[in-house]
């Protein structure tokens, strides 16, 4: 009975070694989602201010689009036809540039809201 019971808890002690492997494996892969979701939270916040960064620049491009569109809405009382060509032209840039201000914009909201789906799985809080 006694080389039993001696294999009994050889057997629980490889066990429960195997148990105190899975359980290691397991808090590494939890500090590396912890890590990782630090690093998403100040990547969050650096996009963030970037945003807050950018719209204000966005607003003072809008209104500066706007501003030549009223312009050269009504035919312009002095300056030669080149000068109207060449302000069409610079209004035509500004507003691809604006789209394009637009459309990277569009990628950071949706980067954002990858991030808060990410967040929320995680069980983070989020803004």
């Amino acid at each position: 009975m006694n080389a039993r019971n001696a294999l009994r808890r050889l057997a629980g002690r490889d066990q429960l070694a195997e148990i105190f492997e899975r359980l290691d494996r397991q808090r590494g892969r939890l500090e590396k989602l912890e890590r990782s979701a630090r690093q998403a939270g100040k990547d969050d916040e650096l996009h963030e201010r970037e945003i807050n960064r950018i719209a204000h620049q966005l607003a003072a491009l809008e209104a500066k689009v706007e501003d030549l569109r009223e312009r050269l809405e009504p035919a312009p009382q002095v300056g030669s036809p080149d000068e109207v060509t060449t302000a069409r032209s610079l209004v035509d840039e500004i507003r691809t540039e604006h789209q394009r201000v637009r459309v990277r914009l569009s990628a950071v909201t949706t980067y954002e809201e990858r991030m808060r789906r990410i967040e929320e799985k995680l069980g983070l809080p989020h803004d």
